[in-house]
């Protein structure tokens, strides 16, 4: 509906009262009409028609020709609120071809309470989900979409969610109204070695108040942790040294626990010092990933960290540039949560480069690149979850 119609059907008439009048039944609903009418059309207005809050669809498991849509809100496009209080099933049946899974609204016809005769009667927001082979021209609100190749092929989820292929749930074009949200992340900086090096510190730190100031995530780093009970209550910890170091039995066993549990480590040795060779704790760091029984391989060219939410052709430069600075990732569940890099971004990102300043374009590439990073380390943690 267009917004000249949304303004031209808002109303600015209403009842007022006065002492003796007659509240007819009319009257009454006049009354609250007025009131209705008001909120739909505000929040078309505000919002315009969408889905306010959850009514994910998921293929049933496992896979068939049913899928489920799971409780949430929406609105249509005259405004009226869709209500879904518990999980819905839904057969498509022997359908094919392109169809779309719409939710629409209705309502009941007045009738009683229990146990009230002679009492209000009652009129009872309802819904409908319904696949159709187009989209209705009726009020409605788009699910999900599904091209299925064969009347009898089951529907599954999607596994890449961007590219949905035959017979999986494609989600794209719901309209989405709600909120925005910006989860709250913490980080934790750990010292390897035993040394406070405020330079990553300050870097983690730039890199969260980046974040927060124009980020999808709200970011606080907090410094010096250790490496011991409460690491579950973080999204990414960042482990860094400069010296050799041994951890502790009871701190590699933290390690582990959390990377069990889908957290993330990011290694890193800071180079600021070292303007030859490897800082000592390069080797330290293989170590610990020996000990820990994690194996690494370079980043692959379609991992998530090169495309989400900003795309990389390659990890992009870091403090470091002598060389040839490289990103590995872990393999297996548990070694996928491992980062080890030898770039020095803590160093970036809070504003130095090797014998040079770094440059606006460095620092901002940089704090995309750790954006990658949370938004892969923050996905880790709800698998895990």
């Amino acid at each position: 509906m267009a917004k000249e119609d949304l303004i031209r059907m808002f109303p600015t008439k209403r009842v007022s009262p006065f002492d003796g009048m007659a509240v007819t039944a009319q009257v009454w609903a006049e009354a609250h009409e007025v009131h209705r009418q008001q909120q739909q059309l505000y929040a078309l207005l505000g919002h315009g028609p969408g889905i306010l809050v959850g009514l994910e669809v998921i293929a049933s498991d496992p896979p068939d020709s049913a899928v489920y849509v799971l409780p949430g809100i929406a609105m249509d496009p005259h405004g009226q609120i869709i209500v879904v209080h518990e999980p819905v099933a839904y057969d498509i049946g022997q359908a094919r071809g392109l169809l779309y899974l719409v939710l629409t609204y209705s309502e009941s016809r007045p009738r009683a309470g229990q146990n009230q005769e002679g009492g209000p009667l009652y009129v009872h927001a309802e819904f409908g989900v319904e696949a159709r082979s187009d989209a209705p021209a009726s009020a409605h609100v788009e699910l999900a979409r599904v091209r299925r190749e064969d009347r009898n092929a089951p529907l599954t989820d999607a596994r890449d969610p961007a590219h949905p292929g035959p017979n999986e749930i494609d989600l794209r074009f719901r309209q989405e109204i709600g909120a925005a949200s910006h989860p709250t992340v913490s980080i934790g900086v750990a010292y390897a070695d035993g040394k406070a090096n405020p330079r990553h510190a300050r870097g983690a730190s730039a890199l969260a108040r980046a974040l927060r100031h124009a980020g999808p995530y709200r970011v606080w780093a907090n410094e010096g942790i250790s490496l011991g009970a409460g690491l579950e209550s973080l999204a990414l910890v960042y482990l860094v040294a400069q010296d050799a170091f041994e951890l502790r039995q009871s701190e590699m066993q933290a390690l582990y626990a959390y990377l069990q549990d889908g957290g993330t480590v990011l290694m890193e040795s800071c180079r600021q010092d070292h303007a030859e060779g490897d800082p000592p704790s390069d080797a330290a760091f293989s170590d610990l990933l020996a000990s820990l029984g994690v194996r690494l391989d370079a980043l692959p060219s379609s991992h998530s960290l090169l495309t989400q939410p900003h795309l990389f052709a390659a990890p992009p430069a870091g403090f470091e540039t002598n060389g040839s600075p490289q990103i590995s990732l872990g393999r297996e569940a548990i070694g996928e949560g491992v980062i080890l890099s030898t770039s020095d971004y803590g160093c970036l990102w809070q504003g130095e480069r090797r014998e040079q300043v770094a440059s606006r374009e460095d620092i901002r590439t940089a704090t995309e690149w750790g954006t990658n990073i949370i938004a892969y380390a923050i996905g880790r943690r709800r698998a895990g979850d």
